[in-house]
């Protein structure tokens, strides 16, 4: 796994039937993800504080079935729907060769790194990545403490090879 990019194909929900099928709460992205994964894991499980215990366990997934809507995968670390509930809510992840080859930023590279506009004017620096439906979001906090959300979509955000910046079409964050 080390040197690897994992992609987060979901989240596990709710169960069905009595085999251990499960519900993915797709993540942006997530189907495709699941069909190109090669290898899965799941995410730590969560403890009473919140925050997740421990690195992401292996697991195979042994069927993947439903609908691009309500997809519904088995999972080899739950064999009955008991097990399956012990599951619920720990984010499915994948890798593999097909998935390194999307083209990708991953979260660590982009929090901290600076960001501006395509003419160079200086915005802030990258304080989060967030996941929303549709595409992950910048969140840029500005010299004087406000956030900016920015969506990460390649029309709006290219990376400066030469600086390493984040560059924001002119226009899009005029006051």
């Amino acid at each position: 796994m080390s040197g690897h990019s994992l992609w987060t194909c979901g989240t596990l929900g709710k169960v069905h039937g009595l085999r251990g099928e499960l519900y993915l709460n797709l993540a942006p992205g997530g189907l495709r993800y699941l069909e190109l994964g090669e290898r899965f894991w799941l995410g730590p499980a969560a403890t009473a504080e919140g925050e997740g215990a421990g690195g992401p366990v292996p697991c195979a997934v042994t069927r993947a079935g439903g609908t691009d809507r309500r997809p519904l995968v088995v999972l080899d670390l739950a064999a009955t729907r008991e097990a399956a509930v012990a599951l619920q809510g720990r984010e499915l992840l994948a890798g593999g060769a097909a998935l390194e080859e999307l083209p990708h930023y991953r979260v660590g590279d982009l929090v901290g790194r600076p960001v501006q506009t395509a003419s160079g004017r200086p915005l802030g620096e990258v304080a989060a990545v967030l996941q929303a439906p549709a595409h992950e979001i910048l969140e840029v906090r500005t010299p004087d403490g406000r956030s900016l959300l920015v969506p990460l979509v390649d029309e709006l955000v290219t990376r400066d090879e030469a600086s390493g910046a984040l560059c924001v079409v002119d226009g899009l964050l005029e006051d």
